[in-house]
């Protein structure tokens, strides 16, 4: 009887897992003008050290919505991140060129 029941319980459909929900849109690969960065808008800000304040106007300046800092030469992630600003620092820990993605 035991093995009966096993053997149907196994023939029984189960049901399929709900679709996942979709990713939601953000700015990777938008290109509205919201969402847009603007570099040399904050270029001005070439040689300073990028603290926390030097970061806050360097986004603000380049209509940004987040600021990233690298060091020269850093590996770095290939996505395009159309509100990102980057901030490339040297050795000595000045930012030598800013760029968006």
């Amino acid at each position: 009887m035991a093995l009966l029941t096993l053997s149907l319980a196994a023939c029984a459909q189960v049901p399929a897992p709900a679709p996942a929900s979709p990713e939601p849109v953000g700015p990777v690969g938008d290109s509205s003008p919201a969402l847009r960065c603007d570099a040399a808008k904050a270029s001005s800000l070439v040689g300073e050290t990028p603290s926390m304040p030097v970061q806050e106007r360097a986004r603000v300046a380049a209509d940004a919505q987040v600021v990233r800092v690298l060091a020269q030469g850093q590996p770095i992630t290939k996505e395009y991140r159309v509100g990102r600003l980057n901030l490339v620092v040297d050795s000595g820990g000045r930012i030598v060129s800013i760029h968006c993605g």
